[in-house]
């Protein structure tokens, strides 16, 4: 203010909700509503949101706070007064640090998502030269005052028209640092602001530095901003740049790499200038055909999205503001924005039912409230499931016609509403399914040497490097509508499973120190690679190995064990699945415990169901049984090629592993096969790599070293035969990224595995475009099934929204013979604690249509793949097709838990035995103390024995992974799974 550069009214810095009320308090006389709260210690968009009225301070003051400190290590924030319809202008300086600064005109950042910038231009478009000499004057006002040194960008809110001189400008804030949208000063200045900065920092004078900018901005420039979408990091698989006058690619990407998700989503900034002269929308047509000539494969970016803004008629016309994004959401999704849903008529009586027999936990209404259709207006607790009741219509509530505790019966009315006729806004809706054809903009033609756009479709599966391209389809299935809000209870339910995500990670990071930082350092001496170094060694580069339960033995050993001393999983060698084996000999010398024998085992059994190639790292001699050598010989008559690589000892029993390979491949000098007790000198004669290489023939290729070994694994397996092309595989779509980011998981999933929550927004995060063609929507409601794609695969999924009733039981029979039909692999997403019991439904027969779901799962002949989401219990356990019921791969999120029953019901079976035989005594029913007193150990044993790292110790599952990997986790499956072909079923479709 003392630059006399106009501010918006604001607050100091509020570090409490108590702090930010007081500063609305004082000010409530000059505030214009809506306000932003803004993070005081970062930007990029986060830890900012606007609100609208008083109502809605707190939460949000609350929300941004959080984010504030999970992203900036500090809750601090500002409010100030909201912009409506604004334009963000910033200036490009350079200041001497002397108190002169010089400005290189202006830039206009208008195009942002979630208060990011997205696309640039410079310079602003109309803009009258008396309102820009008064904003660049502002900016080199303030610049001077406080003797800024260095190039740095001034940045304002304009309101009002660019063509107006008198428009109104408020600084926003300064940014002492080059730009990310520097590019486009650089264009049309042609003054290298990076090369100027150094210059001044080695003492060049602003004599210099005010004759480096023109007398006005040539030509025009945009900076388009190309960055992953939710779900799109992975392997850039194949990378081509446009080329051509006029265009500039900036980026921190190659082919081969592996482009990370952790760290700032842009990757690729796409500059297009044309000479003064030519129009902005020859700029535009340029920055059109360089997105076009683009190639990334593997990844997925907002290229689409780029291109719609690009096109877009409030663009094209100057007529876009910050708000541009939110207002227009179709043109970042793609999709035409969706309408209200319905409602009930005006004074019609609704009755609200129990949907199943159960306790009611709570009350949420009482007379005379007004409800909206999706509000819970009861909470009822079946099987220790708490299940919302909604109210169906909007209205006021007439009747409420049940206690808190009391037990009611399915269809019971407990709620009578009369309905006011008030239609609901989208964003309160549930999940109802829209039919929503994908737009795609016309393509510019491609740069010079770009690939055919053909030829720029995804990789069939994100795990190849060049393998298989999708056929062209345009899907017509629904789009899942979320209604997930990030309120407090998303805050907390977010903070709650990051915690559990990096407790996940911890324990990864033992399983992958092996036996400790000494023993460790004695292998390596022996010129030995650690057994995951070998690994990355033989598969291709630039892909990742899928590691198999690396948290075997976890709890157990006093964690002396880790991964049992075994080391399994699946990775891609010349474009192939293929499963590896090693022993770790850095744990107990090679040891292998009970869990890593089971691991061993499973990891054959995978590759025998798969059809995968194996290969075993063999250091140490570790015996795994006798049953591994039958499955070995099993193996190789089903053409599964075998191969071994001895790196150490390989005595005993163990010998036998390479002699059943196909081949083998053994090291000099520390390889060593023989069955027999042998010692000292005669080792090398008796086992040593030349004698077996030479005169035994047990082993069939000679390696000077490790690394030579691995080399030699790796041509081995370049040349087996049978492998099929991707491009083969049955129904294949053209992937999509899910239209709602995963990150989301973390904040829908409950901190307790009784609370519910809807699977369709788990499935709406983890299918591709989160498009889902549901299969019997309104009948069965506690199972949801549909078909879907993930990654371009076709699956069917079924996931659990609650206990499973006769009518959810046959629907997902049905189902389930459907996919059988048409080879659709099977995704069973688990939460489920058993199917619903009573007088009343063994009557009804749930006994045998709970027998016609298992029998289906059972049967059916295509891939299947589990994930649990929360719990898995009894029978619900079998019929979503539990370990017992052979699915391809299984896999865990950090809070599942899986047990016959859940620890409360069986601390209820035991209490109630227990009152019964007191009843039979003549003694009174134990008291409420007493029933918590022996409740308590029951639930603690069983909560500790049915958790994730319990299963994954024992190897009941495949691993325990980050719900936000679900969908890479399903496609790599499904990839591996495709290896052996699909059989054809064996009964036809009936309904029962």
């Amino acid at each position: 203010m003392k630059a006399n550069v106009p501010v918006l009214p604001g607050s100091t810095l509020c570090r409490s909700l108590e702090e930010a009320h007081a500063f609305l308090k004082a000010n409530e006389s000059n505030l214009h509503w809506p306000l932003l709260i803004k993070a005081a210690f970062g930007g990029g968009g986060r830890g900012q949101k606007v609100v609208h009225k008083r109502e809605e301070f707190d939460d949000g003051f609350g929300r941004c706070s959080q984010e504030a400190l999970l992203g900036f290590g500090d809750g601090g924030c500002f409010i100030e007064e909201f912009l409506v319809k604004a334009r963000h202008i910033e200036v490009q300086v350079m200041g001497d640090g002397k108190g002169h600064c010089a400005h290189f005109f202006e830039r206009d950042c208008s195009v942002q998502q979630r208060n990011q910038k997205v696309v640039e231009i410079a310079p602003a478009r109309g803009m009258n030269p008396e309102l820009r000499a008064r904003i660049c004057g502002a900016a080199v006002r303030l610049c001077e005052m406080c003797q800024y040194l260095n190039a740095g960008t001034v940045e304002f809110l304009v309101t009002g028209a660019l063509s107006d001189p008198s428009a109104r400008f408020v600084f926003l804030e300064m940014n002492p640092r080059i730009q990310v949208e520097h590019t486009i000063t650089e264009e049309v200045t042609g003054v290298d602001l990076v090369q100027t900065q150094m210059r001044v920092a080695a003492g060049m004078g602003f004599e210099e530095i005010s004759k480096l900018p023109p007398p006005a901005p040539r030509g025009w420039a945009i900076q388009a901003r190309v960055s992953l979408l939710p779900g799109g990091a992975g392997l850039l698989a194949g990378y081509t740049e446009p080329a051509g006058p006029g265009i500039r690619i900036e980026s921190g990407v190659a082919q081969g790499v592996m482009v990370p998700a952790e760290y700032d989503p842009m990757i690729i900034k796409v500059i297009c200038s044309v000479e003064e002269g030519k129009s902005f929308d020859a700029c535009i047509e340029r920055v059109l055909g360089s997105l076009s000539g683009l190639g990334l494969q593997g990844i997925k970016v907002n290229k689409d999205m780029l291109a719609r803004i690009l096109t877009h008629g409030l663009f094209t016309g100057n007529d876009i503001f910050t708000s541009f994004l939110n207002d227009n959401p179709e043109v970042v999704t793609g999709k035409p924005a969706a309408s209200a849903a319905g409602a009930f008529a005006a004074g019609q009586t609704v009755k609200v039912e129990a949907p199943f027999h159960g306790q009611v936990s709570e009350i949420k209404v009482k007379v005379g409230d007004k409800v909206k259709g999706r509000s819970a207006v009861v909470i009822i607790n079946a099987m220790k499931m708490l299940n919302d009741v909604q109210a169906g219509a909007s209205g006021v509530v007439k009747e409420v016609l049940v206690k808190a505790e009391e037990q009611v019966a399915e269809g019971q009315v407990l709620v009578v509403i009369e309905a006011s006729g008030e239609q609901e806004a989208d964003d309160e809706g549930d999940n109802i399914l829209k039919p929503v054809k994908r737009e795609r903009p016309a393509r510019a033609a491609a740069a010079p040497g770009a690939d055919d756009a053909a030829a720029q479709r995804r990789l069939a599966s994100t795990w190849f490097v060049a393998e298989g391209l999708a056929s062209p389809s345009e899907p017509s299935a629904p789009v899942i509508r979320s209604k997930v809000k990030k309120d407090d209870v998303f805050a907390k339910r977010l903070a709650h499973n990051n915690k559990l995500i990096e407790n996940l990670h911890k324990w990864t990071a033992w399983a992958h120190g092996g036996g400790g930082a000494a023993n460790v350092e004695a292998h390596k001496s022996q010129g030995k690679m650690l057994v995951r170094e070998r690994i990355s060694q033989i598969i291709d580069p630039g892909t990742e190995f899928m590691e198999l339960t690396p948290l075997a033995a976890w709890g157990r050993y006093k964690n002396e064990v880790p991964s049992g001393g075994v080391v399994a999983g699946i990775g891609v060698v010349h474009g192939r699945e293929c499963i590896f084996i090693g022993n770790d000999p850095t744990v107990k010398g090679g040891k292998v415990v009970g869990e890593g024998v089971r691991k061993y085992a499973r990891a054959q059994e995978i590759a025998e169901m798969n059809k995968l190639p194996t290969i075993y790292l063999v250091d140490q001699g570790a015996v795994t049984g006798g049953a591994s050598f039958k499955r070995q010989a099993i193996m190789s008559a089903k053409q599964i090629p075998q191969v071994a690589c001895v790196l150490g000892k390989c005595t005993g029993q163990a010998a036998y592993i390479p002699a059943i390979c196909d081949e083998s491949v053994i090291v000099k000098g520390n390889g060593m096969v023989y069955v027999g007790n042998v010692a000292g000198a005669e080792e090398q004669d008796a086992g040593g790599a030349a004698m077996h290489t030479s005169k035994s023939g047990v082993v069939d290729h000679l390696a000077e070293d490790e690394g030579d070994a691995m080399q030699k694994v790796r041509t081995i397996l370049e040349h087996l035969a049978g492998r099929r092309p991707k491009s083969e595989l049955f129904g294949m779509a053209e992937p999509e990224e899910p239209l709602y980011d995963p990150d989301e998981l973390l904040g829908i999933l409950p901190e307790d595995t009784k609370i519910p929550f809807d699977v369709r927004e788990v499935v709406a995060r983890i299918v591709d475009g989160s498009r889902f063609h549901e299969f019997k929507p309104r009948y069965g409601a506690t199972i949801v099934c549909g078909f879907a794609h993930i990654d371009g695969y076709p699956v069917g999924i079924l996931g659990n929204n609650g206990m499973l009733f006769s009518e959810s039981a046959i629907k997902a029979t049905h189902f389930i013979q459907i996919c059988g039909q048409r080879g659709i692999p099977l995704v069973f997403l688990h939460n489920i604690t058993g199917f619903i019991i009573g007088t009343e439904y063994e009557r009804g027969g749930i006994t045998k249509d709970g027998a016609k779901m298992i029998t289906a799962v059972s049967c059916v002949p295509v891939p299947k793949f589990c994930v649990v989401l929360a719990g898995s219990h009894g029978a619900g356990n079998y019929a979503m097709n539990g370990p017992a019921y052979d699915p391809r791969f299984t896999w865990l999120w950090p809070n599942a838990k899986i047990s016959v029953m859940g620890g409360e019901q069986a601390a209820g079976v035991i209490t109630y035995v227990k009152d019964r035989q007191r009843k039979r005594e003549g003694l009174p029913p134990l008291s409420k103390e007493e029933v918590n007193a022996m409740k308590a150990p029951i639930v603690q044993a069983f909560e500790a024995n049915s958790s994730a790292y319990h299963s994954t110790s024992a190897i009941f599952d495949d691993g325990i992974i980050d719900p936000r990997d679900t969908r890479k986790y399903l496609a790599r499956g499904i990839s591996v799974a495709l290896n052996s072909p699909i059989v054809d079923g064996q009964y036809g479709i009936f309904r029962m």
